[in-house]
């Protein structure tokens, strides 16, 4: 029957015509079969990088607070002192007085002078006296001031023994309240910062104590946008985090910091190019707090770029606010872009911390692969990956491989 039929349309002229019809409805099949794939494909990469970035903001454990649009122009950003009566509002908790004589002792008998051994504050809280329990109703701690003598003595402890990367007791700004604005018909972004005093040792109980919460389940490790103000006493610091960006043979490119294990008392690890605190010697002229300073300080102490080189900048922001979850620390990403080769021209010149605090720098081109596959190879201080990916973002640059964030 089948073949009379084909035989009927070979006479007639017309296998041509049919041949034709399956050759379509094959191709058709194909291109249906290929299009499948390629979607199957494209949702399952779709897929592995939405859970490789969730995974990779996991295990950074940092959130953002406010992101610049696209920066905080330094003309928006108002930092200012909070007063009690006149008096700036601080947070202190002094060294227990058993461990400051041990301590007094050994610098003497090293041979310092009397104005050269370790100072510390008295106890002192938000609202002048010398008793912490307003902190305990501030942050809904209720043995917050039990837990602040029980680390008062750890700390102590590694403090007279140099441990941990605890050498010197200086002063520091923590941060009291945060506010987000917006400015004129561009609604460009803008920041009140309001700013407490306090020292290196009562940052390093606040962080000791963090980790104990944490470690118990705390709500407090789970700090959000909404609540974190809540925790203000936690904030003993404020740091800016900058990227330098530099021309070099292969054009332009990143550099970052290898953060020396003497810092923080772990494994060494990379960072951001240059970490650093505001405190008090960032004031102006007139005795305002200027954030520009503590930038530029940061530049001239951990990489030798002084005024002069500061001048030549093609281009300085800041750009998000955040909160780094793993010690509990509000911080600030930024960037600083010079036309001139780091190895050549910066990485020679002499800064105060630059043999303290880093190991050595990276440089890396300016491009997608090469730095996705270093970030995928090496440890990374966990809000340093933050400050990167955020800075590389501006490039158009998405790291899609996860770090190795180590905390």
């Amino acid at each position: 029957m089948l073949e009379k039929l084909f035989n009927k349309l070979a006479d007639d002229g017309s296998a041509e015509f049919i041949y034709l019809i399956i050759g379509s409805l094959l191709l058709f099949v194909y291109q249906r079969v290929r299009s499948a794939i390629r979607q199957f494909g494209a949702r399952r990469k779709l897929r592995n990088d939405l859970s490789a970035y969730l995974e990779r903001k996991g295990a950074i454990n940092v959130i953002d607070i406010a992101n610049g649009d696209p920066e905080f122009a330094k003309s928006n950003i108002f930092v200012r002192e909070v007063t009690n009566f006149g008096r700036p509002k601080s947070l202190f908790i002094s060294m227990s007085d058993e461990h400051q004589a041990k301590l007094r002792s050994r610098q003497i008998e090293a041979g310092y002078g009397t104005h050269q051994c370790t100072c510390f504050q008295p106890d002192e809280s938000f609202n002048g006296s010398g008793d912490f329990s307003e902190l305990a109703v501030i942050t809904d701690i209720a043995d917050l001031p039990i837990l602040i003598e029980k680390h008062r003595i750890i700390v102590s402890e590694k403090f007279v023994h140099g441990t941990d990367g605890m050498m010197f007791n200086g002063e520091k700004y923590g941060v009291f309240n945060l506010r987000f604005t917006r400015f004129g018909f561009n609604e460009a972004p803008g920041v009140e910062l309001d700013l407490f005093h306090t020292d290196y040792f009562t940052h390093r109980v606040f962080r000791s104590i963090y980790q104990e919460l944490k470690g118990a389940g705390h709500p407090i490790a789970q700090a959000s946008v909404e609540n974190f103000l809540q925790y203000r006493p936690f904030f003993t610091s404020f740091g800016v985090n900058a990227l330098l960006i530099c021309e070099g043979e292969r054009g332009r490119e990143i550099v970052l910091g290898k953060r020396s294990a003497r810092v923080h008392g772990s494994s060494a690890r990379y960072h951001v190019t240059m970490n650093e605190g505001l405190s008090q010697t960032d004031k102006d002229a007139f005795g305002r707090v200027d954030l520009e300073l503590c930038f530029k300080r940061g530049l001239l102490e951990e990489l030798g770029i002084d005024d002069k080189l500061y001048c030549l900048a093609k281009r300085s922001a800041f750009y998000d606010f955040f909160l780094e979850r793993n010690n509990l620390e509000i911080g600030l990403s930024a960037v600083f872009e010079l036309d001139v080769g780091f190895a050549a021209e910066i990485e020679p010149l002499v800064a105060r911390d630059k043999a303290y605090e880093a190991d050595g720098f990276e440089t890396l081109p300016l491009k997608h692969r090469p730095i996705r596959d270093f970030v995928g190879q090496n440890e990374f201080v966990p809000h340093g990956l933050y400050v990167i990916e955020h800075v590389l973002m501006r490039e158009g640059i998405s790291i899609s491989s996860i770090g190795k964030a180590v905390v």
